[in-house]
């Protein structure tokens, strides 16, 4: 690994091992972890996609909508695998419902963003915010469908609409975005005080999210859901770049993809498993010490795995 990828690195990792390190000192409260969570995803996420989409310029806007399309289609292969693959290695319901879940739902978002800015700079972090722009239509309908697939006996009522959720939770990035991209396409200048207040909360985003997953990450489990861990982790950090390069090779044929947005694809469909994925805990019977072990181990494994597909990405033909 090169000293810059090293640095590259460790600069992600500062910030989650701190927020690791502060939780296991107790400095914040269960409570006020969750406050925290709560303030990145509904108040800094939507600034930082506010100022990125706003400030985009023409030839990241061209790369919109083979990059949404590219989010689209990985999702949907990986909804396809996790269900193809979670009878064969999980027994009971419940540890396939898990399995599936943490298979086919990755960390675009609040691990991919940090990741692809760091390695791959601004213009490559605007289009990650295209790639999960409608992460939560995508999220929620993939994973209703996974529901439908390994839990017949769940209550079809159970739980608020579809509809319902989805406005709850896709209304404000969604409408942020369409407002940025509003005022990008019809070049309307904001006053430089609302821009600079803008910048201030975007500029937070990515450090806060790094902070949070190192405040989420719990790395203790039982020994007997060990090899489900692995193979979930597995599934995501190494089957998953097999399933990034066919979409892109389906977007080559339907898009002019530049080298920037297939290299995002790429370390996207690579990423590990997302928090988000406890989300569905409500609507299923998830084994959460199974998810949370999950999670935590492909998100420690991802330290390591990252870095080597940045050097694999960057070594592929165009």
């Amino acid at each position: 690994m090169n000293e810059q990828l090293l640095d590259t690195t460790l600069a992600i990792l500062l910030p989650i091992a701190f927020g690791w390190a502060l939780k296991r000192g107790r400095i914040f409260k269960e409570g006020e972890v969750a406050a925290l969570r709560k303030f990145v995803v509904r108040v800094a996420l939507p600034f930082l996609i506010f100022q990125n989409l706003y400030r985009a310029d023409v030839e990241s806007l061209r790369q919109a909508l083979p990059v949404v399309a590219g989010f689209v289609l990985l999702t949907s292969l990986y909804t396809l695998a996790a269900r193809l693959a979670a009878p064969r290695a999980a027994g009971n319901e419940t540890r396939q419902l898990t399995f599936a879940f943490a298979v086919f739902a990755g960390n675009y978002a609040f691990l991919g963003w940090g990741v692809i800015a760091s390695y791959f700079g601004p213009k490559a972090l605007t289009r990650a915010v295209f790639f999960s722009m409608f992460f939560w239509p995508v999220f929620l309908t993939c994973g209703f469908l996974l529901r439908r697939r390994f839990c017949r006996s769940c209550d079809i009522e159970r739980g608020e609409s579809f509809f319902k959720v989805l406005v709850r939770h896709a209304g404000v990035p969604m409408a942020t975005a369409a407002l940025a991209l509003s005022l990008n396409i019809g070049r309307v200048r904001l006053p430089a005080p609302l821009g600079s207040f803008i910048g201030q909360f975007a500029a937070l985003a990515i450090p806060m999210i790094l902070f949070a997953i190192g405040q989420n990450l719990r790395l203790l489990m039982p020994a007997d859901r060990l090899r489900l861990v692995l193979s979930a982790s597995f599934f995501r950090l190494a089957g998953g770049f097999a399933l990034g390069l066919a979409v892109v090779a389906i977007l080559r044929l339907l898009f002019d993809v530049d080298a920037l947005s297939r290299q995002v694809i790429l370390l996207q469909a690579v990423m590990p498993t997302a928090t988000m994925a406890t989300f569905f805990g409500e609507y299923v019977p998830l084994d959460e010490e199974l998810l949370s072990g999950i999670i935590a181990v492909s998100t420690l494994l991802s330290f390591v795995t990252l870095p080597l597909w940045v050097m694999v990405i960057r070594a592929l033909p165009g």
